[in-house]
């Protein structure tokens, strides 16, 4: 009996080191091409891991030394260790947006229109973001930090698109899938939304058209749905001529009023 329970013991533990494993490798591979310390620290965590599932293979199988011992803790303490770290690394430099209820009979400055709308660059854009945020549930995803928005007056929370690590309300701008899940979760609030996105050129540079543009088409349905308006800032000297027309295709253009 005693036999069969320590074959039971050692199985189920062999089982959730394999499923840390598992898990542990899904999430490396989730973080290509952003947070690239992590993805280090990841793959020694693995490596630890790996060799304790090696000792508990060799272990289970009669062939017990000193040495498969000491793999096999030293390999559960070395991966435990390194992936608190990594969860302390990456908790550190999550997004902390939250969305809150706007007051009753709280007053807006402009009426949008749902959908995505692209916005020539100019200098008086961020008085005309400022002014559409006001009054509702808005976001602003820029390549210009908080300071620069809190600044001009603007409310509403910013992401900011940077490649600085471990840093509150940042978006690597490879992550696009992170990015678009964010805008989404602030278009299913309730009544009107406003989402204002700079930095186009500098995403499609670390991205490329082709994934920046099925972005802001998910990002248009998304928005015609939820009574959301998301405003595109874009330059269309740094566009080629067929993305460009792709863009113009597909998106119209906001006219300022004069």
């Amino acid at each position: 009996m005693h036999e069969i329970a320590q074959g039971f013991w050692y199985a189920g533990h062999f089982l959730l080191v394999l499923a840390i494993f598992v898990t542990l490798y899904m999430f490396y591979l989730s973080t290509k091409e952003t947070h690239k310390t992590e993805r280090h620290l990841i793959m020694i965590a693995l490596l630890a891991i790996f060799i304790d599932i090696l000792s508990e293979l060799s272990l289970s199988a009669g062939i017990t030394t000193t040495a498969l011992y000491f793999l096999s803790i030293a390999g559960e303490f070395i991966g435990a260790l390194i992936i608190l770290l990594v969860l302390f690394k990456v908790r550190r430099g999550k997004i902390e947006i939250e969305f809150k209820p706007l007051p009753p009979n709280n007053r807006v400055e402009a009426s949008i229109t749902p959908g995505l709308l692209l916005l020539k660059a100019d200098e008086t854009n961020g008085q005309l973001v400022c002014r559409f945020s006001k009054g509702r549930q808005s976001l602003i995803i820029s390549r210009k930090n908080e300071d620069y928005w809190r600044a001009l007056g603007c409310e509403a929370p910013v992401i900011w698109l940077s490649k600085v690590e471990n840093v509150r309300n940042v978006i690597n701008p490879r992550n696009l899938e992170y990015l678009a899940h964010i805008t989404v979760q602030l278009m299913n609030g309730k009544g009107e939304k406003f989402v204002f996105i700079d930095g186009l050129e500098y995403l499609i540079i670390e991205n490329s058209f082709d994934r920046v543009f099925r972005l802001l088409t998910t990002l248009k349905d998304y928005a015609l749905l939820h009574n959301t308006m998301v405003m595109v800032e874009f330059e269309p000297e740094t566009l080629s001529k067929k993305e460009l027309a792709l863009l113009l295709r597909e998106f119209p253009i906001f006219k300022k009023e004069t």
